[in-house]
């Protein structure tokens, strides 16, 4: 029996439903915009990179997408666990522990989201070739060195990215009245996998 439900079809669950891991919880309204950059129509396979509280992959499966989160960390992967079971979502969400860049994939995916971005380089290496054909790409980062080593990588398969700063306030009570309190910016760097130009890169002696 779930505590709480969410009774809607649109994304941007609302944050107090989730149970929250060290990593934090992407946030509402970021789950909703790179629910909308990965293009969805239901039945679409998701990988989840760094699922830290499983938040976007419970937005993803809710939509109708078979999803596989990967996890390193031992107590976020329980509280994303814990998270998945209490929207009823164990039959979507394949949870996986351990470290993306030493997994082996066995499928193909349509949408590749990098939540988690440790290690960054070796794991989109190890994901790539599992990307379907005009598959997206898309990497969530709060470091503007991330960022740069994101549009590169994409860059260098072929990928021509866009970039999106995502600078959230929100409105709370201060002395009765109420005042905007502002959360860290967001950048999403994302794409589609453009296979022949990615072959014709390394043809040409590109990475």
């Amino acid at each position: 029996m779930r505590e709480k439900e969410w009774d809607y079809k649109s994304p941007g669950i609302s944050d107090d439903l989730f149970l929250r891991s060290k990593a934090g919880l992407t946030r509402e309204e970021i789950r909703s915009i790179i629910i909308s950059k990965a293009r969805i129509r239901g039945g679409e396979r998701i990988l989840d990179v760094g699922t830290g509280s499983g938040s976007v992959s419970i937005e993803f499966a809710l939509l109708g997408c078979d999803v596989t989160a990967v996890e390193k960390d031992e107590e976020n992967f329980k509280i994303a666990k814990e998270n998945i079971e209490k929207f009823g979502l164990v039959d979507k969400i394949e949870l996986l522990l351990g470290k993306m860049e030493e997994m082996k994939l066995s499928r193909e995916f349509d949408v590749v989201f990098f939540g988690g971005t440790d290690n960054l380089g070796k794991s989109l290496d190890n994901v790539f070739e599992s990307v379907k054909a005009r598959g997206r790409i898309i990497i969530a980062a709060v470091r503007l060195e991330t960022v740069v080593e994101a549009i590169d990588m994409l860059k260098s398969r072929g990928i021509n990215p866009e970039v999106l700063n995502v600078c959230l306030n929100k409105g709370k009570e201060l002395g009765g009245k109420t005042a905007l309190f502002p959360s860290y910016p967001v950048f999403l760097i994302y794409g589609e996998k453009n296979e022949k130009a990615f072959w014709n890169r390394c043809r040409a002696g590109g990475p």
